[in-house]
């Protein structure tokens, strides 16, 4: 995975968590995820940006929770 694109309320807060479970302080450079936060826009709108970014890649693959 190279994107994690979360939408709905409360996307920005588990952003956060994310980056510091993956990322962690950042001395690791092996440890990288993109990740964006969407808590107001609509889920066709976050879908064409991952669709966009992933130029190529594989394709983009929704998860619901």
């Amino acid at each position: 995975m190279f994107l994690l694109a979360i939408v709905g309320p409360g996307a920005d807060k588990l952003e956060d968590e994310v980056d510091w479970i993956v990322v962690g302080d950042g001395n690791d450079p092996s440890r990288f995820l993109c990740t964006t936060s969407h808590p107001n826009d609509p889920l066709e709108e976050v879908i064409g940006m991952a669709n966009a970014f992933d130029a190529d890649r594989g394709g983009v693959e929704q998860v619901f929770l």
